[in-house]
């Protein structure tokens, strides 16, 4: 029967020291039974420092690590402990200690944490103790080093194998109890320098399911699609093909709502969507090597949610995610790569695709060309009728860098201040949607206003009407598409401000 340890140092006002650096312990079996403590007193060296295993045939624990400790190249590990058995053996033909590459045997097809990995063929070969307990100890078990002990054992290049045993942690010093085979002496050694031993395969899985590339490498994300049994469209991303421009207007984020809607995004909201997959990192491990049975228990062999990435580098990911839960009191998925063999619990707020909505990362920009950007610009509403050109006094100036002072701007034919024109147009670029048209709307009747916008730098031309939809809002239509809902009290002081073109006065503000 295993017995469990309880070590006590006797202690008075201060630590009883004895000569030539021994301490007193006091070993004793805890439980209520006086009949059933195997206590005893042992004076033991403090030992602390020396090397328990390495490639030579010294005597574990004969010296220090400073006093010629021998490293040698390891072939294999075998480690047994609570949850099985894991091996670890050289994956390439190599013949020095730095060149050497390992992997753990039944996880080759699966990405692993390879410098953990590589810690159990190091870590015991530079395990020292912290203390000698007992030395030409008969019984094992009392310190957990007999049948229960987690075994290490080391095959070298060199022929040589080390078996080293870990046991309980120890009661008094915080360390953990060890001992080497073909050696009497148990020792303590820092519970960290032990810890990969007492792991279980699925903790040297990589939980970044998709690394971030460097940044030479990182590819263009040329599109995302999302596809959700929650909502009957897809919400379709694409690379902006005015993103590569500087100063274009628009948003500064990369990529534009295809679908459902057709409009800019908002650049921090948007950024998880669109390359959020790069350095995607799990919670945990659900199931590794899985069968159908698995992929169908864990909700992916009919996802709730597919993700689909396509990048520049002509590579592909889709992603497949399971209904969210609630876990904890935290949102999560299953998720897993199509075609992998492996399934990933992630949070939903890592993993935004099975919840984000449209008009969670859409802009709100209604207009969205830089004013110096703008060649032409009609606007038309209750009988007032409106054209402007403007154009750069210097040719070669780029729009983008101009100002006021470098522009000229007519105003139905006739020359208009630049820097008024300028305050007509700010009002126009805060005027921002409330909502994405999402159901359908079309406009009925004629437009309260209507706005044209000529865009010299991208070359484009697109027409804005605002529709009388509510007492509060309008509809807003973009080259005949229905796409936003504002405020109609934005659209009155847009059409106050055209009266005001006449008389000078102060221009509304978005209120």
């Amino acid at each position: 029967m295993k017995k469990q340890v309880k070590g006590l140092i006797a202690l008075g006002a201060a630590t009883a020291v004895l000569g030539g650096g021994l301490i007193l312990l006091k070993v004793t079996s805890p439980g209520k039974d006086s009949s059933s403590d195997i206590s005893s007193t042992e004076e033991t060296d403090t030992g602390s420092g020396l090397v328990l295993v390495e490639d030579s045939n010294d005597t574990p624990g004969s010296h220090t690590a400073d006093e010629s400790h021998t490293h040698g190249l390891v072939k294999d590990v075998k480690v047994k402990n609570e949850h099985g058995t894991m091996e670890v053996y050289m994956s390439n033909d190599a013949d020095s200690i730095e060149n050497a590459k390992y992997a753990l045997k039944g996880f080759e097809d699966i990405r692993m944490i390879d410098s953990s990995v590589r810690m159990m063929t190091s870590s015991a070969d530079n395990i020292t103790s912290t203390a000698v307990i007992e030395k030409d100890c008969t019984d094992f078990e009392k310190f957990g080093l007999g049948d229960t002990a987690v075994t290490v054992e080391m095959s070298y290049a060199s022929g040589r194998t080390k078996k080293l045993y870990i046991g309980t942690v120890a009661p008094v010093s915080g360390g953990t109890y060890a001992r080497v085979e073909g050696c009497d002496t148990v020792f303590t050694v820092s519970t960290s320098s032990v810890e990969y031993y007492l792991k279980s395969p699925e903790d040297y899985i990589e939980l970044i399911m998709l690394s971030t590339p460097s940044e030479d490498d990182y590819p263009k994300v040329d599109s995302i699609r999302i596809e959700r049994k929650d909502i009957e469209y897809d919400i379709y991303l694409e690379y902006g093909k005015y993103s590569d421009i500087s100063n274009s207007g628009g948003s500064s984020a990369t990529h534009v709502m295809i679908e459902p809607v057709e409009t800019y995004l908002k650049v921090e909201a948007s950024a998880d969507i669109t390359n959020g997959m790069f350095g995607l990192t799990a919670e945990s491990v659900k199931c590794h090597h899985c069968t159908d049975k698995d992929i169908a228990d864990a909700g992916l062999s009919d996802p709730y949610c597919t993700v689909t990435m396509k990048c520049d580098n002509g590579k592909d990911y889709v992603l497949l995610m399971s209904e969210p839960y609630t876990e904890e009191g935290v949102k999560k998925s299953n998720v897993m790569f199509k075609d992998a063999n492996i399934i990933f619990t992630v949070t939903c707020d890592k993993a935004k695709w099975a919840t984000v909505m449209p008009e969670d990362i859409a802009s709100q920009n209604v207009f969205a060309s830089f004013v110096w950007n703008v060649g032409e610009l009609e606007a038309s509403a209750n009988g007032l009728n409106e054209k402007f050109t403007i154009s750069m006094k210097d040719s070669s100036k780029q729009t983008t860098d101009a100002k006021a002072e470098d522009v000229d701007v007519k105003r139905n034919g006739e020359g208009f201040d630049a820097e008024r024109y300028r305050q007509f147009y700010a009002y126009m670029i805060q005027l921002d949607a409330e909502s994405l048209v999402m159901d359908g709307t079309e406009p009925s009747g004629e437009p309260m206003a209507k706005v044209v916008v000529k865009d010299s730098f991208l070359k484009t031309e697109n027409t804005f009407e605002f529709y009388d939809y509510s007492v509060m809002k309008c509809l807003v239509t973009v080259d005949g598409k229905s796409k936003y809902y504002c405020a109609k009290a934005n659209v009155n002081g847009l059409i106050e401000n055209m009266r005001k073109l006449s008389t000078g006065e102060p221009f509304e503000e978005i209120k």
